[in-house]
Order: structure tokens, then C-alpha cells, then sequence
């Protein structure tokens, strides 16, 4: 079964990488454990794993396996439809990633989540644990049950806390999507993975679209319907920024528009990154009304977004950047989450989104899959996103 170039020495004390292609294979798992406590050089604190759905029928074995050669008790992760790893994505390939951590200086804790009354105690401990110190979260979900509702139960629990994270992908059938934990497959809507201690983790979120046409107040909204823009109809202000547009976008703008809610009103002007972007799930330019995969408010400010793979590859770098000058040292460990309408799909070569994050940082030991939607804190709250790449790193300090 071959294995990821050597790692790419992607290596250190505190965290091991390695991305495996091929189906299941005991003496492969049993390797990759034995390399990764090898090179930790002592016991792992927690593995993330994100394999393809194949390798459901012999998860339970991969799990025990990677508890026992890298002696690690925590171990989580879900299905993924692609895998990526340092400077690496791999689509349409049977396989596993695999981040194992060393926190000697840190401690961390799983939970295993539904709605509020399915799991009360689960969601008690989370609470409590959040309040004691809690550096950061790692949500993995299931794309069947993880909306909006869900987010908003989740941060009334974590508050400002910064939450980061993806859904299950890897197949249209909903048994082949899973998540789960040292205990297995989870039959729960997600399971958590909450930091404390001597570990912090620092995150983007890049949505892949850049402003178009003016910033507007919303003046009528109800529920997801924006009736008003600046006091005209919001179906007409959506064929303004469409009509704003150079002839030769408006081609690739068809089904590529979506909105943009402002995350602050206390700016004078605003760029790509400061916006809460989400889907327009339909218009009537009759009634002039547009509805949106959200629920905005009146008075807030919005500006129609238009998603092209050019705005992806400005918006990550401009935000690998801001992250590279805003940590005080380097990241130990990242994951990346990447929506499976990006890759090659959307940018016409591999490896673009990972490929990104190791020019950033180097070889630092990275983790991730192509997501059924992505989990990111934007301004004070975590959001469920679609088309993004949502990047964690993980950085020594609380």
C-alpha cells in the first residue's frame, strides 16, 4: 500500500502525519501507529482519522489498531469522499489521513452529541468543560443531521470559544457516512473534540468569493425572504450587481451569485473575508423578493458575492498571510477542512487548497478530507459554510 513520500518529513515531537492510499490493510495501520509513536517519541493523546467509506466495515479494526501501535486512548474521525494530506489532496482514491498528537502539557476531551434532550449529559459535560479553560474545538458531523439549528444549540453551550471542523462525505447513501470515536461508529449527529491546557487552536475560514456591487441595508426582511435593499426590491438590487458585472463574468456569474451578510456594522468599508456568505435558494422578481439560506435581520448590511476560483485562490492567500503574521510561533499541527466543490473541480489542478497551506507553514503534520460542509468561527459565532476551505492550526500555548 503506498504511502505519503515519505511524509514529506512532515515530523516533530508533538505531531505525526501520514496519508495512506489503498483499501484496509492491517500491516499498513499497524505501521503507520508504529512510525507515528516512534517519531512522537512516546504515547499519542489523540488521533483524527478521516477515511473513505469502504473502510466501514473494518473501522472498528482500524481504530483498535491505532490505539494499540501508537498507545493512543483518543481517537476520532469520519468518512471522507477525499483525503488530504501535507501539501497533498487525493480524490477518488480508497484510503486514510491520520493525525496523531503528543500533548503531554495539555489535556482533551470527546463527546458524542444529538439535539440537547437526546444527549443532555454529553451536552452538561461539554458545557462545563468549555467554561473550565476550553482552548478550542474540533466538531466532525453528520451531514444528515447537522444544520443550523444544531450550530445554534452549539454555541449557546461554547460561546466565543473557536470552533472548526466539517460534515461526513463519500457517498450519496447515508450508511456509507459516518463519524466516530474510540468507541466506534457514532449513531449522533457529531462528535466534539474539546483543548485545554498548554494548546490553542487558531483558525480561517476562506468562502471563495469576492464583493460585487455596492454594500446595501437590508430595510425589509422576513424569516429567509429580504423583500428590501436600500429601500428597493432586493430582486431588482440582485440584477443591478448582476448587470455590474463586465460582460465577460456575467457568463460564469449565472448560479455563481450569492450573498454576503455583513459580520459588523462598525466598518466604513467592507472587503471579501467580512462577510457571512450564503446561497440564494430562489427569487421572485414579481413579488421582488429573494430568499437566502439564512436568516438575516433588518438593518444589517449585505453585498452580493460572486464565486469564481480566482476569488478561492486571492481570498486563501490573502488569509494564509494574515494568519502566518498574526501567530506569534508555529503551528505544531493543522487539519484542514475542504469542501468537495473546491479541488480540481474548481481549480482546474491539484493539491491547490493544501498545497496552499504547506507554502504557508512548511511542512508542519497536517490532516483533512474534502467535506459535505465545513465548520468555522466567523466573527464571534462558529457557522456551517459551504464551497470553503476551513484551516485549524494548532499553536503551544492556552
Amino acid at each position: 500500500m503506498p504511502m505519503d513520500s515519505a511524509m514529506d518529513e512532515a515530523l516533530n515531537s508533538t505531531a505525526f502525519a501520514e496519508l495512506v492510499l489503498g483499501g484496509f490493510d492491517e500491516k499498513a495501520v499497524q505501521a503507520a501507529g508504529e512510525r507515528g509513536r516512534e517519531r512522537l517519541g512516546g504515547n499519542a493523546t489523540l488521533a483524527f482519522i478521516f477515511c473513505t467509506c469502504d473502510y466501514a466495515g473494518s473501522l472498528k479494526d482500524l481504530i483498535e489498531l491505532v490505539q494499540i501501535h501508537a498507545r493512543c486512548p483518543h481517537v476520532v474521525g469520519m468518512s471522507a469522499s477525499g483525503l488530504v494530506g501535507v501539501g497533498r489532496e487525493e480524490e477518488g482514491e480508497q484510503g486514510f489521513s491520520l493525525l496523531l498528537l503528543r500533548l503531554p502539557h495539555a489535556e482533551v476531551m470527546t463527546a458524542s452529541l444529538d439535539s440537547d434532550e437526546d444527549s443532555s449529559g454529553e451536552w452538561l459535560r461539554t458545557r462545563q468543560w468549555n467554561e473550565g479553560g476550553c482552548t478550542g474545538w474540533v466538531v466532525l458531523g453528520n451531514p444528515l443531521s447537522l444544520g443550523e439549528d444544531w450550530m445554534s444549540e452549539w454555541n449557546t453551550h461554547v460561546g466565543r470559544t473557536a470552533t472548526y471542523g466539517g460534515l461526513a462525505s463519500g457517498s450519496f447513501r447515508a450508511e456509507d457516512l459516518f463519524v466516530f470515536n474510540e468507541h466506534g461508529i457514532q449513531n449522533a449527529t457529531a462528535v466534539a473534540v474539546g483543548f485545554r491546557g498548554n494548546v490553542r487552536l487558531s483558525g480561517l475560514v476562506s468562502q471563495g468569493c469576492r464583493p460585487i456591487g455596492e454594500p446595501l441595508t437590508i430595510t425589509r426582511a422576513e424569516q429567509n425572504l429580504i423583500h428590501q435593499l436600500a429601500s428597493k426590491s432586493a430582486y431588482d438590487q440582485l440584477q443591478a450587481a448582476f448587470h455590474s458585472l463586465p460582460e465577460t463574468d456575467r457568463e460564469h456569474a449565472q448560479g455563481n451569485i450569492l450573498v454576503g451578510l455583513a459580520m459588523t456594522e462598525y466598518r466604513e468599508d467592507f472587503h471579501t473575508g467580512d462577510f457571512l456568505v450564503r446561497s440564494i435558494l430562489g427569487g421572485d422578481p414579481n413579488l421582488g423578493i429573494l430568499a437566502v439560506g439564512a436568516t438575516p435581520r433588518t438593518g444589517q448590511t449585505l453585498q452580493f458575492q460572486l464565486r469564481d476560483h480566482e476569488a478561492a485562490d486571492t481570498e486563501l492567500r490573502e488569509l494564509l498571510l494574515l494568519k502566518r503574521r498574526e501567530l506569534a510561533q508555529s503551528p505544531f499541527a493543522g487539519l484542514l477542512f475542504t469542501c468537495g466543490g473546491r479541488g480540481e473541480q474548481l481549480f482546474g489542478k491539484p493539491h491547490h487548497d493544501a498545497g496552499l497551506f504547506r507554502d504557508a507553514f512548511g511542512s508542519v503534520p497536517m490532516a483533512g478530507l474534502f467535506c459535505n460542509g465545513e465548520i468555522g468561527t466567523v466573527g464571534e459565532r462558529a457557522y456551517l459554510h459551504g464551497f470553503t476551505a476551513a484551516g485549524v492550526m494548532l499553536v503551544e500555548g492556552g
